[in-house]
């Protein structure tokens, strides 16, 4: 260790004794003094830690005052890695190499099998628990197809996306010897090196069989290391890049360990790196600050990965942070972390809870254990059943928010204001320190400012960015935007305003995940929806709030912030938000993006807020515009007509139903959203009809699930990037034609249909198929009567998109409210036909009798129901049979699926 940095260690050693000290004083000086003078403390410690790096302090730094959480912490708020706590290093007599061994797993082990739940207190610390009890698999976009030379601006990984498949992280190990895992802040890349890191330290080979399918490599050597902490002794002891080498890279191993009073014999790595046993975890490539001395790190790797060839190799990096010559080469493979499934937040959501309240109780008994259960379901109803809601659950980090909330409230606030309100609570303030009244204020000077203080400081940061519509935000912009602030609460001058704005940006970017350090110098709200509601709140703040929400009521990316607005003004009193709704009423219509789009902008706000929230009768001028516009004479092949004559008449229907929102899927797999068929008889055929509807009969059925409407372009799209299949054969370049989005997929095959079943069950978690034509048809007629068409026996204009429409072409799905049947299913007459998985045999439908054989061959006939938009009445009948080859697909057949509500445990797609 040289002079320059001995000095530093001893500065570092000076500070933390007086930070220990303070602590002893607290009832002689008061908490407020000892608090403000170990915070000064700890801003003076934290440039020299971040000087000094991993060779002068490679754990937690001890404080008597608080946690002191350094920048390697990043955004682990809810789910941190506990690192143990080691002196400064001291000299110590090497081991033999078995000795040595074991000394260095069990440090390993000691290090990463535990996590730190912040949010949740047991007595005076955040809850530690188990991270192989909580860890949820990750899953991955292969992304190794894409050249090194793509992708050099921001945002270049999604794009790409298409051309990529999917894979589990245990698999992308098969598959790549050497591996990059790129991903969002808060999606388990440090979590994930933990837990391999803690796997790989077991040394036991059916361990690795079960986990990541890899029993042979159960002698491997596991070395974890922050490549912040390399990057800051390169700054330091290495600041000539001339001289880099793997023997550089070896030499900070050692001491990096050293610096944790883990003595390793001098040929420790050497024999584990040449012959191949050794798995070199390397996190956070984007951690290191500096762009020059980042790319500097790529190519030392690539030439450590030269002098030792055989060892397993897998970095980490945000996206922003790995680009450009920051990329490493060297036949690395390439996985962007995905969000997570539903079925793995089910999962998560059930272990989290499991492992919380066990925890907490000191008691893992049956009843425990069922009550904990029974936590879960609720939280997990809560989340499937509210899709904004169900957005932000695919995130771990943010899933982790979303059951902090719950735990406290048991059950989710309806309205999503007041959900994103308490979800910033969690992340600016601790909720725990909060109930029980230990002190979680951050100081300016004599000024405390709590969780709703930093909330104010962020409004206003997070409309500057909504205004100039971005996702992020330079560190010079921030403290442009924050100094005014602080210069007005604090009267030391200039310098001591600069000070606590970094200071609030450290503790900010730290502690609470909210506005979170995405690249060199780059920060950015952990998702939009943060970023929306806090602009949401400033432009309820403006004096020109209700003209800027009007100027901005077409554009989307404002839409969510307007509906949040009114949300939030709701909580206020009744004056502002009726003003609001009322402006959005009366808005002028001559640019709407869309007929009738202010009326449900403000019917939506309606909803959201509740009748009771608003003056007036609001929601009847809505109803009685709209009843104008759907109430007026229809002209058949008028495109523009028809449309605004069903747009009109759609809109009041989601008025009246209450189902104001268009979406019939939610993310991130594209589900459907289901509607219960239940068990009993039901009619089926028609005297009425051919041959092949008799005779009629009165079949059972048990219970199923079928989705609202026919799966979409937009559902498909998800399917066909995911699982790298062909799109269909009218998607120029593979992508969804333009506008189409919410149209039913068409030109699919009833293989292709099958195959995106076989998909979707395998992301839900639940059994997925084509309905049988029986399925189809009492989800088209209801169990009572032998209806003709859904809605009835008579013929009835705007109701089904078919020839007599005059459009000739799909429309979006769900449009025609008042085709739905008994059960409220959408367009099962017309818009396109619809795969079965019946093969064509006689009444009376008997489904033992073969017909719903799934491996007969391609030159028996398939039933497809519902007719199209160019087929007359006769077609669009409910007990109308139509059968094709499986193999053939046509511009007006697509498809809709069924569930079984209840699969077995342990059951796979059932087909």
């Amino acid at each position: 260790m040289n002079d320059n940095l001995s000095k530093i260690q001893s500065q570092i050693a000076e500070l933390q004794e007086q930070i220990e000290s303070l602590g002893k004083l607290r009832q002689v000086l008061g908490e407020d003094v000892v608090n403000e003078k170990q915070a000064d403390l700890q801003a003076q410690l934290r440039p020299l830690l971040e000087t000094a790096g991993g060779a002068v302090v490679a754990g937690n730094v001890q404080t008597q005052g608080g946690d002191f959480v350094g920048r390697d912490k990043k955004n682990g708020v809810f789910v941190e890695q506990i690192n143990v706590t080691y002196p400064l290093p001291a000299a110590q007599k090497h081991l033999p190499y078995p000795e040595a061994r074991k000394q260095y797993l069990a440090h390993l082990i000691a290090s990463h099998q535990h996590l730190r739940l912040q949010g949740i207190s047991a007595g005076s610390s955040p809850l530690s628990v188990s991270l192989e009890n909580v860890y949820v698999s990750l899953t991955a976009m292969d992304q190794h197809s894409i050249g090194n030379d793509k992708a050099s601006r921001k945002g270049d990984w999604q794009d790409e996306q298409s051309h990529s498949g999917a894979l589990t992280i245990a698999s992308a190990l098969r598959r790549y010897r050497r591996l990059v895992v790129i991903g969002d802040p808060g999606c388990g890349k440090t979590t994930l090196l933990s837990y391999l890191a803690l796997t790989y330290a077991r040394q036991d080979a059916a361990m690795l069989r079960e986990r990541l399918a890899l029993a042979t490599e159960d002698e491997y050597l596991p070395v974890i290391l922050p490549l912040r902490n390399l990057g800051q002794h390169l700054r330091v002891e290495h600041p000539d890049s001339g001289k880099d080498g793997p023997a550089l890279l070896l030499r900070f191993l050692y001491d990096y360990f050293a610096a944790q009073e883990i003595a390793l014999p001098d040929d420790f790595f050497d024999k584990s790196l040449k012959n191949g046993k050794a798995v070199i975890l390397l996190d956070g490539m984007d951690e290191v600050a500096d762009k020059t001395l980042r790319e500097r790190i790529a190519r030392l790797i690539e030439k450590f990965t030269v002098r030792y060839p055989k060892p397993r190799y897998v970095v980490t990096s945000r996206i922003v942070g790995y680009e450009k010559a920051a990329r490493i080469g060297a036949e690395f493979g390439l996985a962007k972390v995905r969000d997570f499934s539903p079925a793995e937040v089910r999962q998560f959501v059930l272990d989290w809870t499991r492992v919380v309240e066990s925890t907490l109780a000191g008691d893992d008994s049956e009843e425990i254990l069922r009550l904990a259960d029974a936590q879960a379901q609720r939280l997990i109803d809560a989340i499937e059943s509210n899709p904004r809601v169900a957005d932000l659950a695919v995130n771990p980090l943010l899933l982790t928010v979303i059951a902090l909330v719950h735990r406290y409230r048991a059950n989710l606030p309806e309205r999503r204001s007041e959900l994103y309100e308490e979800a910033v609570e969690v992340l600016l303030g601790n909720w725990d320190a909060a109930k029980s009244g230990m002190q979680t204020e951050f100081s300016v000077g004599e000024i405390k400012l709590d969780s709703g203080d930093r909330r104010s400081l962020l409004e206003p940061v997070a409309f500057w960015m909504h205004e100039r519509e971005q996702r992020e935000i330079e560190l010079d912009d921030l403290r442009s935007l924050l100094l005014p602030t602080f210069k007005n609460m604090i009267a030391n001058g200039p310098n001591a305003a600069n000070k606590a704005v970094d200071r609030f940006l450290g503790i900010i970017n730290e502690r609470s995940g909210m506005l979170i350090e995405r690249g060199v110098g780059i920060y950015g709200f952990a998702h939009l929806t943060f970023q929306e509601y806090l602009a949401a709140r400033a432009l309820a703040d403006r004096a020109d709030a209700l003209a800027f929400s009007i100027e901005k009521l077409s554009d989307p990316w404002w839409r969510e912030v307007i509906l949040l607005q009114a949300g939030y003004l709701s909580t206020q009193g009744k004056r502002r938000v009726s003003e609001l709704i009322a402006a959005i009423l009366n808005a002028d219509t001559t640019n709407e993006p869309e007929p009738h789009h202010h009326l449900l902008v403000a019917a939506e706000c309606l909803f959201d807020v509740g009748p009771a929230r608003v003056e007036g009768n609001l929601l009847d001028k809505a109803r009685s515009r709209l009843k104008e516009q759907a109430d007026a004479p229809l002209e058949k092949g008028n495109k523009e007509s028809v449309l605004q004559k069903i747009t009109a008449t759609n809109a009041l229907a989601r008025i009246e139903s209450g189902r104001i929102s268009s979406r019939f899927w939610k993310k991130p797999c594209g589900e459907p959203e289901w509607v219960r068929i239940p068990a009993g008889e039901f009619w089926m055929g028609s005297e009425k009809g051919n041959s092949r509807e008799k005779p009629t009969h009165r079949l059972h059925l048990p219970d199923f699930q079928i989705s609202r409407v026919p799966i979409t372009n937009a559902q498909y799209g998800v399917y066909v990037s995911s699982a790298k299949v062909n799109a269909p054969e009218h998607w120029r370049g593979g992508e969804i034609p333009k506008g189409l989005e919410k149209h039913p997929v068409v030109n699919v095959s009833w293989h292709d249909a099958l195959g995106y079943c076989r998909w979707l069950s395998e992301q839900t978690g639940k059994i997925i198929t084509l309905p049988s034509e029986a399925e189809w048809e009492k989800a088209a007629r209801g169990c009572e009567d032998q209806r003709e068409y859904p809605w009835g026996d008579d013929w009835k204009e705007l109701h089904v998109n078919n020839d007599e429409l005059g459009l000739r072409e799909t429309t979006p799905v769900g449009l025609f409210l008042n085709g739905a049947s008994p059960y409220g299913v959408l367009d099962l007459s017309g818009n396109v036909w619809e795969w079965t998985r019946s093969l064509i045999k006689d009444y009376p439908y008997n489904p033992d009798d073969g017909r719903e054989n799934l491996d007969a061959g391609d030159d028996i006939d398939r039933v497809m129901r519902g007719g199209s938009f160019f087929d007359d009445t006769w077609f669009v009948r409910c007990a109308y049979r139509f059968w094709l080859y499986p193999n053939y697909g046509n511009v007006n057949i697509g498809f809709r699926v069924v569930a079984s509500p209840l699969p077995p445990e342990g059951a796979a797609s059932g087909l």
